[in-house]
């Protein structure tokens, strides 16, 4: 798993990773709160096609059943979930690839 609290490591994913596409909508919607540090706003979990749902509820600090999510939506080849933890606002981005089996199932169930 790849966790970004910072801009400069999202300036980079964008660059870098294969949901640049996810990551730059994400970063354009944040850009007005650039002054403070991404990580008191949110974290990006960016979960690799080895990792497991043991591997993400141990990264997130809660158990995923049943789902906490605020927001799921399927993009092209990714799945996004967002979980907001605090009255902040603060809350996780976790993006998973269509090509990771061991959370595929999991994150069928959670778009009808």
């Amino acid at each position: 798993m790849i966790s970004i609290t910072t801009w400069s490591d999202l300036r980079a994913a964008i660059e870098n990773h294969p949901a640049t596409t996810i990551l730059r909508a994400h970063a354009e919607r944040l850009e007005e709160f650039a002054d403070q540090p991404l990580g008191e706003l949110c974290e990006f979990i960016l979960v690799e096609p080895t990792d497991t749902l043991a591997d993400l509820a141990t990264t997130l600090g809660r158990t995923l059943h049943p789902p906490p999510w605020e927001y799921v939506e399927r993009w092209n080849g990714w799945y996004e979930l967002v979980l907001v933890t605090v009255d902040t606002g603060f809350g996780f981005v976790v993006l998973i690839p269509e090509g990771n089996r061991a959370l595929l199932d999991y994150c069928a169930t959670l778009i009808p």
